[in-house]
């Protein structure tokens, strides 16, 4: 690479990483839209008005529509453009499937923390009750996933863990519908207590069944909805 190659691929490296950070940040609004039910499934996300909301040039809209096709949340149509993606009882019955299947094998495989790990979830847990306690159900929501995805991370099964992980991206336009289901305490700060309990006294058995709790209960609120 020639010198002034070097420097142009130098000054273009904090640019392109400047423009992920805003395409993070606009996928993270427009994901959250979808997951508060603000966006439903089949409307079209314009990329100008997002581009307006946003404050920011149309290049990061694109990354972060391109982001949440590949999460599976938003469906891209040729010549026409980005829509939220369609909600489907079967699509929705095996991703749920994996799931349990794969949270169930991370539960199993988890190595208990260490005092300090215990005390990053403890915190995270108070910082769902404290966002519950003063109504923000979008912190609540965000905190009780921080949680529960932290416990997995405890696995030593860390492909599994980042399945779980992208699986959990996939099934946000499925976790929409069960909003009032968190807000109304059905997956919130009792699983979380429940699964600090279990962490504290080694207890495998139940921590493998306090930590799929959220994924069943929500599974079946879901299914319910739909049908």
């Amino acid at each position: 690479m020639s010198t002034n190659a070097a420097a142009d691929e130098a000054q273009r490296s904090p640019q392109r990483t400047a423009r992920g950070a805003v395409a993070s940040s606009v996928a993270a609004m427009i994901r959250d839209a979808i997951i508060t039910g603000k966006l439903l499934p089949g409307e079209q996300v314009r990329q100008q008005e997002w581009a307006e909301k946003a404050r920011v040039s149309r290049p990061p809209i694109r990354e972060a529509l391109e982001v949440l096709a590949f999460e599976g949340l938003l469906e891209h149509s040729p010549h026409r453009g980005y829509f939220v993606a369609r909600i489907s009882l079967h699509e929705m019955h095996q991703l749920y499937l994996m799931r349990i299947l794969l949270e169930r094998a991370t539960a199993e495989s988890v190595v208990w923390p260490s005092h300090l790990q215990m005390a990053e979830l403890s915190e995270l847990a108070a910082k769902a009750r404290a966002a519950k306690g003063r109504h923000d159900h979008a912190a609540h929501r965000e905190f009780v996933e921080q949680f529960l995805i932290a416990v997995h991370r405890l696995s030593s099964n860390q492909l599994i863990v980042q399945a779980v992980i992208d699986l959990w991206a996939r099934t946000s336009v499925y976790r929409a519908l069960a909003f009032g289901a968190v807000e109304h305490g059905q997956i919130g700060d009792g699983v979380l207590d429940a699964i600090l309990k279990a962490l504290h006294k080694n207890d495998r058995n139940a921590l493998c069944e306090e930590l799929l709790r959220p994924t069943v209960d929500t599974h079946d609120y879901i299914g319910r909805a739909m049908q």
